[in-house]
């Protein structure tokens, strides 16, 4: 009797092999499973469809399916229903490319968690999360659930309380239905240099990254954007990284096809230098990726991963040299870095308000924001999570604020966006406005002449002494961009090269708003001689 079931069983499973490979359904699942092993899910979820629409009784193709599904940042959604239907069926014995698997693994809690977890159903991902642990062991991974449970946990409470910022996508000037992100904004914000994923020809379907930059038009509205400096451009894939306040200093993470290494770049008189090496050791391990530099230009921040630091990527800093060249490397400590990985520093032009995105700390999930104070004792405020909606169950990164404090710029890989990241602008609170003064000013050399090469403007406070920040015009135009706090006496020396040719005292008003001083001044290239014109305005975007 015993050898009868067991032929009866085989017999039941080459029908079932059959079955399934009626209609070209082991093709399309082997096929399937080989696209979502590398991460090719639109191309993964039309062979698993296929093979759906063949048999749709298999836990197994509904897992595959919703895997798909969760990899697609704006369908994300569209997973619930289909890992709903494979966790009916789930098996220990669980081979993941066979096409005779017709029950799901366990971890179909986990993602079905995570599937929960992206469109806000809070308490359904952490029993989720919860049925999923009691099959783990490794302490690792009972952590890293914990932690899922906890930022669902977290993000109800944020839902549940919403801040007032007010969150707008940028349009469709700037996203695509690729991933566009890294948004970077000087500080008068007539334009925004991003990064971007789109393909740049119909041959090009690699997904490699370019830099990318459109202008803000009379309507406050962005232009298309068209692709940044063939300089900057040039490697196998390329990320818009930094830009100074000014907007004539700016970093470039580059890949080569081997290494990542951050790079900056200048303008030059008609395109932006070649981007090089910073130095110090920035670079080495060469896995640097984001980098912010402080107002003064004394202090870079940078992201790495590195085997001294607190786990994952870490951010870390260095400082200016009297030889002018960057310091040793020092990681900012366990107040920012945490055992996930933090990104994106950005340093806010007041040079005390520190703003980076991190998997750790308070998080609501993925990536949040967060933002923290240094204190004239060199250390940090513990981090406050910006709060939803500027943070979401998604991940939320490349997060920089306007100078006066009204507008920040972000990415996001949000549902609601036109599909991977898209950059937003936020409308932030009134209370978020910075007390700042902003110089704004132009160079002129008499007859139209273009600015000699070495021209520059030291800002000092009068009563400190310390050197505030070194200021370099834009070389065409002669435009240039000083921001200071309010309420003080600061000196500006003109100077070319190390030669001081002009000198005044700027008396900054102690108003608690944000000031703009405008400034124009005339040289003649013989005598140097100055002829200037002040105004102070009440500044606005």
């Amino acid at each position: 009797m015993r050898r009868i079931y067991v032929v009866l069983f085989l017999v039941l499973m080459y029908a079932g092999a059959c079955a399934q490979d009626k209609g070209g359904y082991g093709k399309d699942f082997s096929q399937g499973n080989g696209l979502l092993l590398q991460k090719k899910y639109a191309q993964a979820l039309q062979c698993f469809t296929r093979a759906y629409n063949t048999d749709s009784s298999s836990a197994n193709i509904s897992y595959k399916i919703g895997c798909c599904y969760l990899g697609l940042t704006n369908k994300r959604d569209l997973a619930v229903r289909y890992f709903e239907r494979a966790q009916k069926d789930i098996s220990a014995q669980y081979v993941s490319a066979s096409p005779q698997q017709v029950a799901a693994p366990r971890s179909t809690y986990y993602y079905l968690g995570m599937a929960y977890h992206y469109i806000s159903r809070f308490g359904e991902a952490i029993n989720s999360f919860k049925a999923y642990r009691q099959y783990v062991l490794a302490k690792d991974s009972l952590a890293e659930i914990d932690h899922r449970i906890e930022q669902c946990s977290n993000a109800r409470m944020f839902v549940m309380a919403p801040n007032s910022a007010r969150i707008i996508n940028t349009g469709d000037s700037i996203n695509t239905g690729y991933s566009d992100y890294n948004p970077l904004v000087a500080a008068d914000e007539n334009s925004i240099i991003f990064t971007s994923d789109r393909p740049i020809g119909a041959n090009d379907e690699s997904g490699h990254s370019y830099i990318y930059i459109s202008n803000r038009k009379s309507d406050s509205t962005w232009s298309t954007a068209h692709l940044f400096d063939k300089s900057l451009n040039s490697m196998v894939e390329n990320v818009g990284s930094f830009i100074s306040a000014d907007g004539q200093q700016l970093f470039v993470t580059g890949y080569n096809g081997k290494t990542n290494s951050v790079l900056t770049s200048f303008p030059g008189d008609s395109h932006w230098d070649t981007p090089q090496d910073p130095g110090g050791d920035i670079n080495s391990p060469p896995n640097a990726t984001n980098v912010c530099v402080s107002p003064d230009g004394n202090t870079l921040y940078f992201v790495s991963e590195r085997p001294d630091g607190f786990g994952g990527k870490d951010i870390w800093r260095c400082v200016k040299l009297p030889n002018g060249k960057w310091s040793k490397a020092v990681n900012l400590g366990s107040t920012i870095n945490t055992p996930y990985n933090e990104e994106t520093p950005f340093m806010h032009v007041d040079g005390k308000t520190f703003f980076f995105s991190s998997e750790g700390h308070t998080g609501i999930g993925g990536y949040d924001i967060f933002f923290t104070q240094l204190l004239d004792n060199g250390k940090w405020v513990e981090p406050f999570n910006l709060g939803y909606p500027v943070n979401s169950p998604g991940n939320e990164t490349h997060f920089s604020l306007s100078t006066d404090g009204k507008r920040a710029y972000f990415s996001s890989d949000r549902p609601t966006g036109n599909g991977g990241y898209d950059i937003y602008e936020i409308l932030m609170p009134s209370s978020g406005e910075k007390p700042l003064t902003v110089i704004k000013g132009q160079i002129l050399l008499a007859g139209g002449s273009i600015l000699p090469d070495g021209v520059h403007i030291v800002a000092t406070d009068n009563t400190s002494g310390t050197n505030v920040g070194d200021f370099k015009p834009v070389k065409s135009t002669g435009d240039y961009t000083i921001i200071v706090p309010p309420g003080k006496s600061y000196t500006l020396s003109y100077q070319n090269d190390t030669k001081e040719f002009y000198t005044e005292i700027i008396e900054v008003p102690a108003d608690a708003g944000y000031k703009e001083i405008r400034k124009a001044l005339t040289l003649s290239p013989y005598t140097w001689k100055v002829t200037a014109v002040d105004t102070l305005s009440n500044g606005g975007h």
